[in-house]
């Protein structure tokens, strides 16, 4: 297996095959433990966006029957979970959306990006977080340089030998819903298995008579208009429904949208904890008016959490036709043991799409000094190959192909880690990931709308591939921001260039240190903090660091954000990068073992 278990013993593995109703609630009746229920999977391409009829309904009715302690697993298609998580009773808390990858991708006949995931919905009856194993997933290796994946520069001591924490995207993995799903029975197994919990009951509920049906589509029977050229090529300052409604009907050829998340987010110039209600209906105003402004056959698409999404997709299927729903694999602030990485992207379209620009060859990848070498906007760098400089170039001179199909998975792509690429914004998107985006859905001169357009990524990065624009801010602040980046644009200069800044906005609750040269390494303090540790025989408090260290303790105070921080490398083993040392560290590891059993 890919992964690997801390301090957890396997649940057995208890399969049931349901062929009525009666007989699942049956089965369902009263089971305190895991219950897995896997629904039918679409047949092909042209069932992906039809959902099983009253498949909600039923996971809801299966949910009232189970335990009080039980934990709930429901394995399916996109379409069919988001029915299930608009039917989940109040007494079942969402705990987590996990994306699994497809052994065998669906085609999307060009109208669509081929279709690579289904999912996990993962349900408890508790209200707080997922208790569960520490579950690891073990290291890949570039197969040309033969480090790991991920290159963990100089924090090295701060991992575990065997492998990362597991998150919401499971790519290591790779079967077909409809297929051998042992793997992940096994690992849901092994990721639950802690007390009280001894079984996973995994129930097979595709012979009970459940079908699916098309939707209605929309009709759209009307034409195209320009955007008039007061509208062109400009940011607008002002509120984003009152600003949409100043746009005429069927004049945008793609509108991207990455909304306020109504998480308390510190935001410049409007609220972002709206009551829930409240926002959602507030979303519902700008989403209709997107879908008014689009032309027919072209793309809206909406950056958000699985959680939220969901809400979205149930609204924007009432006017819109469902394209893909797009994992963007971006690791973010880790807050449990499941990390969060799992984003979506929704794509609906305005009545049926037409064939997307990255498929007819009227859109092509675009070289830009801001992405890095190995980004393509329709060859996505393939899993298993690193972003080291040195191998980088050294794959580029050999011309190995390290490049792999476009789908609905994106795992190329991550989110801006160094300052000097930031703005001072809190939710800066890597504009590698606009240029993505803007080249799948649109030609060159098409208008690309952002109403939340921030720091201006998306229209820069439209402004970039020679793409019409027009943006929607409400911030006078970053909207300045982004008229002044626009400029740059126009003046030879990359808006997203390397340089100093002073930032103030920050998007994770870990305080921003101030720029300071270190008379000791922050590596050398941590790694003195394991030193004391294993003396001791705990991870040291901060009084018995002072007495046992050999740094000040000013040091700790001034370099680190926490006191996690500081422990970090204790809390751990550390892992090598090199599979060849790696491989002769466990040999001489073995060895020692095996000379203490002789004696």
């Amino acid at each position: 297996m890919a992964h690997f278990v801390e301090n957890g013993q396997s649940l057995d593995i208890v399969h049931s095959l349901a062929k009525s109703r009666d007989e699942l609630f049956s089965v369902c009746k009263q089971l305190t433990d895991v219950c897995v229920i896997v629904l039918p999977a679409s047949k092909d391409s042209s069932q992906i966006d039809q959902p099983l009829q009253g498949v909600g309904d039923l996971i809801a009715e299966i949910s009232k029957n189970l335990g009080e302690n039980a934990t709930l697993v429901v394995l399916g298609e996109v379409i069919d979970l988001v029915q299930v998580q608009s039917n989940i009773p109040d007494t079942f808390m969402y705990q987590h959306w996990i994306a699994i990858k497809r052994e065998n991708t669906i085609d999307g006949n060009k109208r669509k990006l081929p279709h690579q995931h289904f999912g996990a919905l993962v349900y408890t009856h508790y209200k707080s977080s997922l208790r569960h194993t520490k579950t690891r997933i073990k290291y890949t290796y570039c197969p040309v340089c033969d480090k790991t994946t991920k290159d963990y520069g100089g924090k090295k001591h701060t991992y575990h030998e065997a492998g990362t924490l597991i998150s919401d995207v499971w790519r290591d993995i790779s079967c077909n819903l409809n297929g051998d799903l042992g793997e992940v029975f096994k690992r849901f197994a092994d990721l639950f298995g802690l007390e009280p919990y001894k079984t996973l009951t995994v129930i097979d509920v595709t012979q009970i008579g459940l079908y699916r049906q098309m939707n209605p589509i929309v009709h759209i029977d009307f034409q195209e208009n320009e955007l008039p050229q007061e509208l062109t090529n400009l940011v607008l300052n002002g509120d984003c429904i009152e600003k949409l409604r100043t746009i005429p009907d069927n004049s945008i050829d793609f509108a991207f949208v990455d909304p306020p998340y109504n998480l308390k987010k510190k935001y410049s110039g409007y609220s972002d904890d709206l009551d829930i209600q409240e926002y959602f209906n507030w979303c519902d105003e700008w989403l209709f008016e997107l879908s008014r402004v689009l032309k027919p056959g072209r793309t809206l698409a909406l950056l958000n959490i699985p959680l939220l999404s969901v809400r979205h997709f149930l609204y924007m299927q009432t006017i819109l036709k469902y394209q893909n729903w797009l994992v963007w694999d971006a690791l973010a602030f880790p807050v449990r043991l499941i990390m969060p990485a799992h984003y979506t992207i929704l794509c609906f379209t305005k009545g049926e799409s037409r064939e997307l620009p990255c498929f007819t060859g009227e859109s092509t990848h675009i070289r830009l000094s801001s992405a890095p070498k190995t980004f393509n906007a329709f060859e996505p760098l393939a899993d298993g190959f690193c972003l080291r400089e040195n191998c980088v170039d050294t794959r580029i001179a050999a011309k190995i192909h390290d490049k792999t199909k476009l789908t609905d998975i994106w795992s190329d792509i991550h989110r801006l880690k160094h300052n000097s690429r930031r703005v001072d914004h809190p939710t800066q998107l890597p504009p590698h990931l606009m240029y993505r985006i803007i080249s799948i859905f649109t030609k060159p001169n098409e208008v690309v709308l952002d109403c939340f357009n921030g720091s201006g990524t998306t229209t820069l990065t439209a402004h970039q591939l020679c793409r019409k624009y027009l943006g929607i801010e409400a911030s006078e602040k970053y909207w300045h921001l982004s008229n002044e980046r626009h400029q740059e644009i126009r003046n030879g200069l990359d808006p997203f260039r390397k340089m100093e800044r002073v930032l103030t906005s920050k998007n994770s609750p870990v305080p921003r240190l101030e720029k300071q040269v270190y008379k000791i390494p922050k590596k050398t303090l941590q790694l003195e903090v394991k030193r004391v540790a294993g003396e001791i025989g705990h991870i040291p408090s901060r009084d018995e660091l002072k007495q046992f260290g050999k740094y000040p303790i000013e040091y700790y105070d001034k370099y680190f954000v926490s006191w996690g921080e500081v422990t970090a490398a204790a809390r751990t083993t550390g892992m090598i990068e090199d599979r060849k040392a790696r491989t002769q560290q466990q040999t001489s590891q073995l060895r020692l073992l095996e000379n203490k059993t002789d004696f």
